[in-house]
């Protein structure tokens, strides 16, 4: 039957971030931690620790302590992961948000009503310069909380947002008396009393508290709020390192903004290795491979399809040695086999895995360089240590092995709750433990697993159920094709009909004839084979900006075949 519980012999550790953050100090006093290659920062552990400590007396200095949320929208910087250990060392909570994020929430009211709903008591933000699409970064908060235009204090009175007492600006220093900056709440000096302080503080936190929230994609409508906690992100972190071997591997290039995948921040301290971060977020190709051959990375942490898709067609690539390179890893979506080959011919001594998670269960399984081609290729791979996995009907029943069945998952990495929303937070973890994922996998003798689609994105044809990635992946592999993404649209004969929403590789055309028969010829039976062909220039995403909004591609796609939501 499709049920998996995965073992270890090394048992989870108890230890919070403050505490993690000191005893790394303490053990790497010379190693790198970080290196921000935009800022021209390497930040080695002890250093960080001072950063935080100094960070946490200032949040304690404007009024932060156990339970506090600080949320923040910043760039991938030193005081991102700064923030992250203050906030912790005295019990608060981390909230980092896109920039996306807050521009899709660019509407007073429900920008408030998100901040209420996290209950975030401090918001820090990067001071940005106006642009097409932001305004800036001060006139934004005005207009936000118009009672900043008028205040005379830094403790600030909300009307809308009553727990919201303090906002506090990185970079340039304004000339308003109603925010802080951050280079001034960190000034003070660290003498014994507030070290004191910060260690009585650190020394209340639990690791099971809530230490840090998250937002979901967007996905499946509007995001919601995860809460994890130390032992959750820590010991994740640490197994999945594990598993894959990273631990040996010194220099490791993340290439994804840290908003994006705000838990990976974790690897220097559980792998022992140093982070680098590109000049660019998000990084060009030629900045990806900049970065790996001034640094010599010998691996990348996660990185999105997408992002691994322009860096192995990028004709700069060819011009290098990559044989230094050991390690890609990338996820967030379904990797194409296609893809996966042409990674591995670019970087020919390097190890292409595929990582398989979500925000509210973190790293859940991945493949490894011992397996064979066709299971890297095919699979998400193993289940990592210490998690629960079963496949079940929709009757909550266990599937045989071999038949598609939803992937539930138990275990320490699963989140704590939806913040503020208890009806959804029911609707997804069970009273026992397990998560619907709302993934569609297939579990095989090996236990390995294939994730074949999402329950909501399932095209209903007639009396069969198509997932749309069993179509992506069949086209993808046209060389002509840049992305498609396959969704369901009005049909009156069958209810829904398949529509392939393709983008094209530059200076290339097609036809649907073309790609009928190119679907016909490589293994799509006439039933899987999309009725409609539609020819997009870009995918809309999701309000995070983390993936394709499908809800949004099928509308454009309806639009273009001039159907409505009646026709079926």
């Amino acid at each position: 039957m499709s049920y998996l519980k995965s073992r270890c012999d090394e048992p989870l550790v108890d230890v919070t971030l403050g505490q993690l953050l000191d005893d790394t100090a303490a053990r790497w006093p010379e190693k790198e931690a970080y290196v921000f290659r935009k800022q021209g920062m390497r930040m080695t552990f002890p250093k960080l620790k001072e950063e935080a400590d100094r960070l946490a007396a200032g949040l304690m200095s404007i009024g932060v302590g156990r339970g506090d949320v600080v949320a923040w929208v910043i760039s991938t910087r030193p005081e991102w992961i700064a923030l992250c250990f203050a906030a912790s060392k005295i019990g608060a909570v981390a909230m980092p948000l896109s920039r996306e994020y807050f521009l899709w929430y660019n509407n007073k009211e429900i920008t408030q009503h998100a901040l209420q709903k996290i209950k975030s008591k401090v918001l820090v933000m990067e001071n940005q310069p106006a642009s097409e699409h932001f305004e800036g970064t001060i006139p934004f908060l005005h207009k936000m909380f118009p009672e900043t235009r008028s205040c005379k204090t830094r403790d600030l009175t909300i009307k809308k947002v009553p727990i919201l007492s303090s906002i506090v600006i990185i970079g340039d220093r304004t000339h308003s008396s109603v925010f802080y900056n951050l280079e001034d709440i960190k000034s003070a000096v660290l003498d014994d009393n507030i070290k004191t302080r910060i260690q009585h503080a650190q020394c209340q936190t639990d690791c099971h508290d809530t230490v840090f929230l998250a937002f979901t994609s967007g996905s499946t409508g509007v995001p919601k709020c995860v809460e994890h906690s130390s032992h959750t992100l820590i010991n994740n972190s640490r197994l999945h390192a594990k598993t894959i071997g990273i631990t040996n591997k010194n220099m490791v290039l993340h290439v994804i903004d840290l908003t994006e995948s705000p838990w990976s921040f974790m690897s220097s301290f559980t792998a022992g290795c140093t982070l680098v971060f590109p000049r660019e977020a998000p990084p060009t190709a030629s900045e990806v491979c900049h970065a790996l051959l001034e640094e010599r990375c010998k691996a990348t942490s996660f990185m999105y399809v997408k992002t691994l898709h322009d860096l192995v067609n990028d004709p700069g690539l060819k011009a290098y040695d990559w044989t230094f390179l050991e390690q890609v890893t990338v996820g967030g979506n379904v990797v194409s086999k296609r893809l996966q080959q042409d990674a591995a011919a670019v970087f020919p001594n390097a190890e292409i895995l595929t990582l398989y998670g979500t925000t509210e269960t973190l790293h859940l399984a991945t493949t490894l360089g011992d397996m064979t081609d066709e299971q890297r290729q095919s699979t998400v791979g193993h289940l990592l240590p210490h998690l629960e996995m079963k496949l079940v009907d929709r009757h909550g029943q266990i599937v045989p092995l071999q038949h598609e069945g939803e992937v539930w998952v138990r275990g320490y990495s699963v989140l704590k709750c939806y913040r503020g929303d208890e009806e959804k937070t029911a609707e997804v973890k069970t009273t026992d433990g397990w998560l619907k994922t709302g993934d569609i996998g297939i579990l095989d003798e090996n236990g390995l697993l294939k994730i074949v689609g999402r329950i909501k994105d399932v095209i209903l044809k007639n009396a069969e159920k198509i997932y749309p990635v069993m179509v992506e992946r069949v086209l993808q592999t046209h060389p002509k094709i840049l992305d498609v993404k396959v969704v369901g649209v009005p049909d009156p004969a069958n209810v829904e009909e398949i529509c392939a929403c393709i983008i094209l590789k530059s200076g290339h055309t097609l036809q649907s004839r073309e790609m009928r028969e190119y679907s016909e010829a490589n293994g799509l039976l006439e039933e899987f084979t999309p009725g409609y062909f539609v020819f997009l220039e870009s995918f809309p995403k999701t309000s995070t900006g983390r993936k394709v909004d499908r809800k949004r591609i099928r509308a454009l796609a309806m639009e273009k075949l001039a159907l409505q939501e009646g026709d079926e």
